[in-house]
């Protein structure tokens, strides 16, 4: 399917997913304004810290509201893109890929944006909060801000397609699939900054909340086209290996009638 085509295809799936996730309204606030309130109250225990210490190895507490903010408003457009994400192992190893796999569409949009959730807007309307509340609303820090939020976006879906493919070939293992992906939201609303040598390593590779929260941090506070351009493709560069590694599983998929036989 051309690149166009699947463009297209996504916000096409993803207009009708969203109607979809707030046909009910008193749901969705309820479910949106519960998030906003639990994000509130981790995010209040980091301020009263930077309030009595002022700062971590040079972050201030600015910095803490520019972090938190890409971290929510990443993830929450990633639950509101791509809902499925969540759930992709158990369609796998339930065999339930088969239908996708019969029409013409890119197969890893087709299952991961078919379902949106609405609780992803309360993280959004978390990052907007937080936004305001730090005043970063000059215009350069609010593009560089919605710049992070895309790439925190790309990195939180890279890392569940490649966590969820994983039972291609470990069998039953998504509750530690989306272990994994939660402790990558976990250490990304942390400064990265905190850790050192080989576990700033990991931070950056392995569970790359790095990605998600320092490195944008640090372009934010001074700016470079390098540091823009390292975000750039070090995001794309994991979606790049998410899509491989699920193709890649997706043929022993093929090699069967039925993926759960073969378990």
């Amino acid at each position: 399917m051309p690149p166009l085509k699947n463009i297209t295809f996504f916000f096409n799936l993803l207009k009708v997913s969203i109607k979809e996730s707030i046909t009910n309204r008193r749901t969705f606030l309820v479910q949106a304004s519960m998030m906003v309130l639990n994000n509130l109250i981790f995010f209040t225990l980091w301020w009263i810290f930077f309030r009595q210490f002022h700062d971590i190895n040079g972050w201030t507490i600015r910095d803490l509201y520019v972090m938190s903010a890409i971290g929510f408003g990443a993830y929450g457009v990633m639950q509101v893109c791509f809902g499925e994400l969540e759930y992709l192992s158990r369609i796998i190893l339930r065999g339930d890929l088969d239908p996708f796999m019969t029409q013409p569409k890119s197969l890893l949009i087709h299952l991961i944006a078919s379902r949106s959730l609405a609780i992803g807007w309360g993280d959004i309307f978390t990052a907007v909060l937080l936004i305001i509340l730090g005043d970063l609303t000059a215009p350069l820090t609010i593009l560089l801000i919605i710049t992070s939020i895309f790439t925190g976006f790309l990195v939180y879906s890279a890392i569940g397609i490649i966590a969820h493919s994983l039972v291609f070939w470990l069998g039953s293992v998504e509750n530690l699939c989306q272990k994994y992906c939660d402790s990558l939201l976990l250490f990304s609303l942390y400064p990265s900054n905190i850790y050192s040598g080989g576990l700033q390593v990991i931070m950056f590779t392995v569970i790359p909340a790095g990605i998600i929260g320092y490195l944008p941090v640090e372009t934010i506070r001074n700016f470079t086209w390098a540091k823009l351009l390292i975000l750039l493709g070090s995001s794309i560069g994991f979606m790049v290996l998410a899509f491989y590694i699920f193709y890649a599983g997706l043929k022993r998929y093929q090699s069967g009638n039925h993926f759960v036989t073969r378990l």
